[in-house]
């Protein structure tokens, strides 16, 4: 029994690490949190990239901020951020009236301050998957009528020198790259995040030690303390 409970929990832990650091591969690319050509309830959006090997479905993830702004993904079906791909999330999903922006996921209880903010995502099970705190000025960048764009998927996204403001040119007359890689500042969006084959291989070797550990074990069956 004690062998089975063993292989039980250490498959769990296999699943669990490889869950946790394929997510880990979602990254806050770009966030526009002050646009001109419409309004902020009309035009805010953010860009999540998907670094790692392996297609995750954001489905029942959970983004907000410090503060009382909170919403979990509720799509309805999956919402999928292919390997290399982009997924944006926005306030409004009419590119009639948000700038001409395709947003793959309309949300409601998330306002992005033109000041300091910050912006969190969580899987479905609240492990905290990534994190941007802007101060709206000095260390990142302040625009208006331009996203901030992220210049590399390698730097902490976090800094605010990891960050520069967009120089695209979209069809609005705002500045912004969504749905795209920030080439414009410099950003190469190659898929970084190896597949956790390493993280894999210790789990099941400890499994297989557990495994080998028990079976030279003697059973007590049968024999009584002297």
């Amino acid at each position: 029994m004690l062998k089975i409970i063993t292989k039980m929990a250490l498959t769990a832990i296999i699943g669990l690490t490889l869950s946790i650091s394929a997510n880990a591969g979602i990254i806050i690319n770009e966030i526009f949190q002050n646009p001109s050509a419409v309004s902020d309830n009309d035009g805010e959006w953010f860009e999540l990239f998907n670094s790692g090997l392996t297609d995750i479905d954001i489905n029942g993830w959970t983004f907000g901020d410090n503060d009382i702004d909170s919403q979990v993904i509720n799509n309805g079906g999956s919402l999928v951020i292919s390997s290399g791909g982009f997924l944006v999330l926005g306030r409004n999903a009419d590119t009639s009236t948000n700038g001409g922006i395709s947003v793959d996921y309309q949300y409601s209880a998330l306002f992005l301050a033109n000041g300091d903010d910050e912006l969190i995502l969580f899987d479905d099970l609240l492990n905290e998957i990534d994190r941007v705190e802007w101060d709206g000025g000095p260390a990142f960048p302040d625009p208006i009528g331009a996203s901030m764009a992220l210049t590399s998927i390698s730097l902490d996204n976090n800094l605010g020198s990891s960050w520069a403001t967009s120089t695209f040119l979209s069809a609005s007359g705002d500045f912004s790259t969504a749905g795209m890689c920030n080439e414009d500042v410099g950003q190469v969006c190659s898929v970084s995040v190896p597949e956790p084959a390493t993280l894999a291989m210790f789990a099941l070797g400890v499994l297989g030690l557990a495994s080998r550990r028990f079976k030279k074990q003697p059973s007590s069956l049968g024999h009584s303390c002297q």
